[in-house]
Parts: structure tokens; C-alpha cells; sequence
């Protein structure tokens, strides 16, 4: 019992030894149909040695002993028809393993999983090669019409202990190919599939997301794992998937993520490893996160993509991104290809060891910035430096008045108007602007006095990405000019308190601490660095040797067992002994 003694969760340690048993064991039996389940009792032994016989019986008499795993099945399913694999799942329990053999199938509904099982069709993925043997084929009719658009797999699971780093996956998706259908031409934002619940142990593995109208993956709930050995064949404008983690120790909007260290280095992420992404459209392509995500890209070869993208704490309750990290990759742009790794809206990012290939990017930096400083989303409202959930310049207010003349507005992102006197002082520094009747503004970017007719045209930034977000003034509306030093859960910082419920109270930056963002030996061809940056033009509440570092960190820092655990293929138990 030695080997158990490490394992505060069963469900775990039986999962465990269900994988080290069952490379000894058949557990599939005979070719059984619709639902049939094999106790272990049933299992034919194919060994010839009564000790291995023995050892059969033992060990699941040990997997009966702490959580019943002994009864874990194989299912086999009839066809990849949604009908046939819907009912293997319905007649799986938990710890049951649904196979699905090759064949194509039309799925019109979503395939809710509701428990720890495992899920496998006949697709593989050669990494190397960057091709699929694409034999269980699930094309996508699942209906648009449901508000909002439904995953092809929903996977609502909640079992394990988060607390404890996973060794063998408790959920598991293998094996299939996502394909586009030509019935069904629009998209889904909640991917392929969708992961939400609890579970520190998730795998999807050797699938080939094949020219959907959707994103690959999307996970809502707190889920720690991997998506390892899979290929992406984007040709429409979709993502690689969107990460989150809303529910982190069991809170909403990611508040639970926020009020945590990055744990920086380990398995309290969720993985991308070995995967291969074909962007034919060269748009789109990014992994999106928000809700206090946590996410690591590594291993991966990355054509026409920016890849790195984050929401930040801006356009409802949610949080943003919380942490990231982006390592030892491939990313090959072509001509017409995106022109930069990325960007931060939240979040911190340990960025390193990359390698872009190909054309030349246009901007070589991961551009952090934070879309509140142009935008009034409710419940954060603008960052107009008299805001409490921002660190404002304690000056406060440096001028206010009423505009003369009505707003110029642009759709490149600018809106300019007059104002009475010499406001030419804040020009540069990177003041604020804000119509306080409408609670609208942004960052000056340029104050022209014209001492004729004594008045000052203001040209004032807003965010060209939400259409409510035009800074837009009538005569006589009124103004105010302060500045903003940070904004609440920017890049640069990291953990604060903890916020709960819909409408938590203010308080500057949640109070939370620093925690810088690092890139380090990131090259492209031509011998330049790949960098982090604030912007062009420079977004002016990030400093670069305060939120950012184009050096390695300072503190202990080492990447994340590689490959997976979960991504391996577990050995029988060793030095294991039958004594009388």
C-alpha cells in the first residue's frame, strides 16, 4: 500500500493504477456491443502464468478497495453515430472507457459527458509529419440556433483533488476528427469542445480540429491538463481556443485566480503541447483567455498566427488572464501573415525560447495594454484617473471646462474638439480625458493652442473595437483631466484580495502586488529579438523594468514537467510481489 500513500484523492490513485492495470489486462474483451460492460471479474486473462493471474486478481481487489475502480469498463460503441456514442456514454460509469470505432458521422446535437470517463475514436496525429490519420470523423450539424451556439462535446465534469498534481488523466477525449460540414457554414464561440466543472486531470489528445467555423476548445470551468498531439486546420477566422477558469477554488468571474501567486513553473495550468496549427485564412488563430486563465502554449509549430491574446478585466464582471507562458515554439509566418506575436489586456507572461521563422514580423513584441484606458465598460467603467479601482496620479484633477465646439469623430479611433483657453500643458504625459456627462474618453494624444481665437483643439484615443466606446462631445458638454499611473489587473501585476459577488467595492489596484512579465531568447531569422512592449504609440500605465522584462527573471523559475504526465502512457507497476 506504499504506492498509495502519496494520493489525498482516490479517484485519482484508482485512476492510476486502472491505466497500470490495464496494460496487462484486455479490458475490452470480447468485441461487445451496444453498452455492454466487463466487470473485472469477466476479464479473460490472457496470461499464462497462474502469478500473472494472481496478480490480476490482487490488483483489482485493490482498485475495488479504494473507490470501486474495479468495475471500471470498456464500452464499445456501435458506430460514430451521435445516437450510438450518446447511449455508450449514457451506459458508461465512472472510470469507463467509451470506444468508437472508425466511420463518419453527422452530429445535429451536443454530446454532454457528464462524468470522469474516457472517450476514444480510431484519429491520430503524427506531430512530426503534421498529419492526421483521419479515421473516427464527426462532422458539425450541431444546431446554431441554441443561445449561445453549442459545443460539438460539452464536457461537464467535476472529480479529483485540485490540490493534487495529476498523474493520470480522469477525463479523457482521443482520438477524433472535428470536421466542417457543408450544412452548416456559421459559427459557435463555445468550440469544439467545451470543458467546464472541476477537475485537476484532463486530456484531449490526437485530434484534428479540421476547418470549423468554431474554435477548437473552450474551458469555462477550473480544469488543470493538457491538449497534447493535436492538429488545427483553421480556414475561416476562428481561435485556437479560449481559456478560463471562472470557478478557480470555488468562486466566480475568476475573482479565486486573481487572489493567487502565478505558481509559475507548475501543473496549475492548462497545457498546450505538441500541437500544430495550419492557418490557411492568416487571421485569427490566437488562444483567447479570460476569467483568471492560466495557460501554457509549448512545443508547438504555429503557421500565420499571433497566437497570444487575453481579455482583461473590462466588458462584464469576469476578470481577465491571469498567467501565461509561451515557450520553445515554432512560429513560421508567410507573406500577408500577422505581424506580431500578440498582445496582453491582462495578465502576466513568462515568454521564451521561441522561434519565428520566416517573413519578418512587422512589430517583433507581445504589446501589453489595457482596452479600459479607451473604453467605459460597465462594471469597471474607464480608467479616467479619478476612478478607485485604478492607481490615479494623486494630484487629481488638472483642468476642467466645457467644449466649444462638437466632436470630429474618426473611425480610426480619434476624436477631436475645442475647448476655451491654453490647455497646450498636456500635450504629451499622457493625461486623460473624460466627458462626464457621457462618462466617455481616452488618453490625449495631442493639445494644439491657437492663441487667435484662444481655444485648444484636444485630440483624445478611444478603443476602435467597441462601437459604444466613441468619445464623442456636444457644446457645452462638460470635461475633466486627471491621469491614470495603472489600471486594475494590468500586466505587471499579480495577486490582490479577494473580490466576491456582482458588484464588489473599489479599491486601488485590489491591492495587488507587483509581478513582472519576462521574455528572454526569443529570435526571428534575421537575428532580431522577439520582446515585450508597451505599445506603438506607448500605452502609458506600463514601464518597462516595473511591469515589464526583456530579460529572464530573477526568481527560481523551471518549466513544468515535459511531456506532460498526463501525455504519457503509463508502464505496468513494477517490483510489485505475490506473497502466499
Amino acid at each position: 500500500m506504499k504506492h498509495l500513500e502519496n494520493y489525498r484523492d482516490f479517484d485519482q490513485a484508482a485512476a492510476e493504477l486502472h491505466a497500470r492495470l490495464s496494460a496487462h489486462l484486455d479490458a475490452r474483451g470480447s468485441a461487445a456491443h451496444l453498452a455492454g460492460r466487463h466487470g473485472a471479474s469477466e476479464f479473460g486473462s490472457p496470461f499464462r502464468r497462474p502469478n500473472y493471474a494472481l496478480l490480476s486478481s490482487v490488483l483489482a481487489a485493490l482498485l475495488l478497495a479504494i473507490s470501486g475502480a474495479a468495475q471500471a469498463a470498456s464500452i464499445d460503441a456501435r458506430s460514430p453515430s451521435f445516437a450510438d456514442v450518446s447511449t455508450a456514454v449514457a451506459a458508461a460509469a465512472k472510470g469507463d472507457t467509451v470506444i468508437v470505432p472508425a466511420g463518419t458521422a453527422s452530429w445535429t446535437k451536443t454530446l454532454v459527458i457528464n462524468k470522469p470517463i474516457t472517450l476514444i475514436g480510431q484519429t491520430t496525429v503524427n506531430y512530426t509529419n503534421e498529419t492526421a490519420s483521419d479515421q473516427t470523423i464527426i462532422l458539425d450539424d450541431v444546431s446554431r440556433s441554441i443561445s449561445p451556439p453549442a459545443p460539438i462535446i460539452h464536457a461537464i465534469v467535476t472529480s479529483g483533488d485540485m490540490a493534487v498534481e495529476p498523474k493520470v488523466p480522469l477525463l479523457q477525449i482521443k482520438g477524433f476528427t472535428f470536421r466542417v460540414s457543408p450544412n452548416t457554414t456559421s459559427g459557435a464561440e463555445n468550440g469544439a469542445i467545451m470543458l467546464t466543472g472541476t477537475c485537476p486531470a484532463v486530456r484531449i489528445s490526437n485530434c484534428h480540429f479540421d476547418r470549423l467555423y468554431q474554435r477548437s476548445v473552450n474551458t469555462y470551468g477550473w480544469m488543470y491538463g493538457v491538449m497534447d498531439n493535436c492538429l488545427h486546420t483553421f480556414t475561416q477566422r476562428v481561435l485556437l481556443g479560449t481559456m478560463g477558469m471562472a470557478n478557480y477554488n470555488g468562486l466566480q468571474y475568476g475573482d479565486g485566480s486573481w487572489a493567487e501567486d502565478a505558481h509559475w513553473g507548475s501543473y496549475k495550468f492548462f497545457f498546450v503541447e505538441n500541437n500544430v496549427v495550419h492557418n490557411v485564412v492568416k487571421a485569427g488563430g490566437n488562444m483567447d483567455a479570460k476569467r483568471g486563465a492560466r495557460y501554457v502554449l509549448r512545443n508547438s509549430k504555429f503557421y500565420d498566427c499571433s497566437v497570444i491574446q487575453t481579455h482583461g478585466t473590462e466588458g462584464d464582471r469576469d476578470r481577465g488572464c491571469r498567467a501565461i507562458e509561451f515557450y520553445n515554439n515554432i512560429c513560421n509566418r508567410s507573406t500577408g501573415g500577422p505581424g506580431t506575436p500578440g498582445g496582453l489586456r491582462s495578465g502576466n507572461l513568462l515568454f521564451h525560447d521561441n522561434k519565428y521563422t520566416g517573413v519578418d514580423l512587422g512589430n517583433p513584441w507581445v504589446g501589453a495594454w489595457v482596452a479600459r484606458l479607451g473604453t467605459a465598460f460597465t462594471p469597471w467603467l474607464l480608467a479616467s484617473g479619478a476612478n478607485p479601482w485604478d492607481q490615479n496620479d494623486p494630484h487629481g484633477l488638472y483642468a476642467s471646462g466645457t467644449a466649444v465646439t462638437a466632436s470630429v469623430v474618426s473611425e480610426t479611433g480619434k476624436t477631436s474638439f475645442k475647448v476655451a483657453g491654453n490647455l497646450s500643458a498636456y500635450n504629451t504625459g499622457y493625461y486623460t480625458i473624460q466627458n462626464t456627462r457621457t462618462g466617455l474618453g481616452g488618453i490625449i494624444r495631442g493639445a494644439v493652442y491657437n492663441s487667435t481665437s484662444n481655444q485648444t483643439l484636444i485630440t483624445c484615443e478611444y478603443s476602435i473595437a467597441w462601437a459604444t466606446s466613441k468619445v464623442t462631445f456636444n457644446i457645452g458638454d462638460p470635461f475633466r483631466i486627471c491621469r491614470v499611473l495603472r489600471v486594475l489587473d494590468q500586466t505587471g501585476l499579480g495577486a490582490g484580495k479577494l473580490l466576491s459577488g456582482t458588484a464588489p467595492t473599489a479599491t486601488p489596484l485590489n491591492g495587488a502586488v507587483n509581478e513582472g512579465s519576462y521574455a528572454w531568447n526569443n529570435t526571428q531569422a534575421n537575428g532580431t529579438k522577439v520582446a515585450i512592449h508597451s505599445g506603438a504609440p506607448a500605452n502609458p500605465t506600463f514601464v518597462e523594468g516595473r511591469d515589464y522584462f526583456n530579460f529572464a527573471p530573477p526568481f527560481a523559475y523551471t518549466p513544468y514537467t515535459y511531456p506532460h504526465p498526463l501525455a504519457r502512457d503509463l508502464a505496468p507497476p513494477s517490483a510489485l510481489q505475490i506473497v502466499p
